[in-house]
């Protein structure tokens, strides 16, 4: 914490707003949320509880989990299948909207909220006496201006309702404050991520339906894959998986090189997050124990991955294969038994029959690769039956708001 937004420069807080914040925000215990869809919460559960943080519990959002403000950034830095990292800010019963104004009155905003970033507040009711949404966001939009108004201090800037989603490019570009009222208890969260988790930073272009890279860590991890053995990205397209692999190979945060909301709070405690991030940094492997091969027969998706995998501090981990996937012989490379994954094309970006794409993967598979650990997306149950898998198991996730159905097995 060493410094303090307004609408203006940067300037520092007085002593007696530090000595607030260190009382108010950054000493207490907090409860945080790690947000992740249903399929991927195990997951994300299993990588807070591997991060240390035994506090860690399933829930209806993802996991939660407790610790002080500077657990979250551990988390934010380290968390690879989460979609966003929530602070609870504050749990209260209100029963009415003259109740919730008053209990929002007296929470201590102007040392959480960032004083030049766009502040959206967004309501859910349920079973309230707190007739709908708008009515909440309404009271607590008021409330927190009142609370600044009080302080003498310029209260952020109201984002402008109905404004289109605001570009990915630019995660520090909107606050957002969660109310959520149920049974008359409000709890209110406070987006500490901006950008989707997903935006590592490196992946500036893609080649084709990129796959998000949340869901690739996620399928890599369900897959059993460890490390230590090679993997190969059969359809590597724009590279996630491949990269995505290397960052886990490698001991590499995927959140290294990328900005955090958190980081504008008046709170925010820069030197520490300097120290976690330098430390990831100083504990990683220059080069991952085993092969990770990107593979395409496109140059220019090629050329896309290479710099995608430069961006993410992976140059010199990853080969890339200009090569067709259906001529490719792991033996004839030298490659031991691993995995590979595949992503192929399907719906708009396939020109043949699926039927008949997917036929040809499981026939090349079995041919090739032998005694390999195989991961095959496919658009439905049907596609995915024709890779005629033996033992395999079918998990079922979504992608781009698409089902997708992803086959795991073992070729013989």
């Amino acid at each position: 914490m060493d410094h303090m937004e307004e609408n203006g420069p940067l300037v520092a807080p007085s002593r007696a707003v530090e000595r607030q914040i260190r009382r108010y925000v950054n000493a207490p215990v907090h409860r945080f949320v790690a947000v992740a869809p249903p399929e991927l919460a195990p997951i994300c559960l299993g990588e807070l509880l591997s991060l240390g943080l035994e506090s860690a519990e399933a829930s209806p959002a993802g996991a939660e989990f407790s610790g002080k403000l500077r657990t979250a950034y551990t988390a934010s830095l380290w968390l690879r299948t989460a979609s966003r990292v929530l602070c609870r800010m504050a749990r209260f019963r209100a029963g009415a909207v003259e109740e919730l104004f008053s209990r929002c009155l007296a929470l201590h905003w102007e040392l959480w909220l960032p004083g030049t970033i766009p502040l959206s507040v967004e309501s859910h009711v349920i079973h309230s006496r707190i007739e709908h949404e708008g009515a909440a966001t309404r009271t607590v939009h008021r409330a927190i201006q009142r609370r600044f108004e009080s302080r003498g201090i310029v209260a952020p800037p109201w984002a402008i309702r109905g404004e289109p989603e605001l570009p990915s490019s630019d995660p520090l570009a909107r606050q957002r404050v969660l109310v959520h009222v149920e049974d008359n208890l409000c709890t209110i969260s406070l987006d500490m991520t901006g950008g989707h988790l997903h935006q590592r930073g490196y992946r500036l272009k893609h080649a084709g339906a990129p796959l998000r890279e949340t869901l690739a860590a996620a399928i890599l991890m369900r897959s059993g894959w460890d490390g230590e053995t090679p993997l190969v990205d059969g359809m590597c397209g724009a590279g996630t998986f491949a990269i995505e692999a290397g960052l886990m190979a490698c001991g590499m945060p995927p959140g290294g090189r990328r900005p955090f909301l958190f980081e504008s709070w008046p709170s925010f405690e820069d030197k520490t997050w300097a120290y976690l991030r330098r430390k990831a940094e100083e504990q990683a492997a220059a080069r991952p124990g085993a092969p990770i091969l990107g593979v395409d027969l496109d140059p220019a998706s090629l050329e896309i991955s290479r710099e995608n995998a430069r961006r993410a501090g992976l140059e010199n981990a990853i080969q890339w294969v200009p090569a067709d996937f259906f001529q490719l012989d792991p033996g004839k490379l030298g490659l031991p038994p691993g995995t590979v994954v595949l992503n192929p094309p399907y719906g708009r970006r396939l020109r043949e029959n699926p039927a008949r794409t997917y036929e040809r993967v499981g026939a090349h598979l079995r041919e090739a690769f032998g005694g390999w650990r195989a991961v095959v997306l496919a658009p439905d149950r049907e596609s995915a039956m024709k890779l005629r898998m033996r033992q395999a198991r079918a998990w079922k996730v979504s992608h781009g708001g698409a089902p997708v159905v992803v086959m795991m097995g073992r070729m013989e």
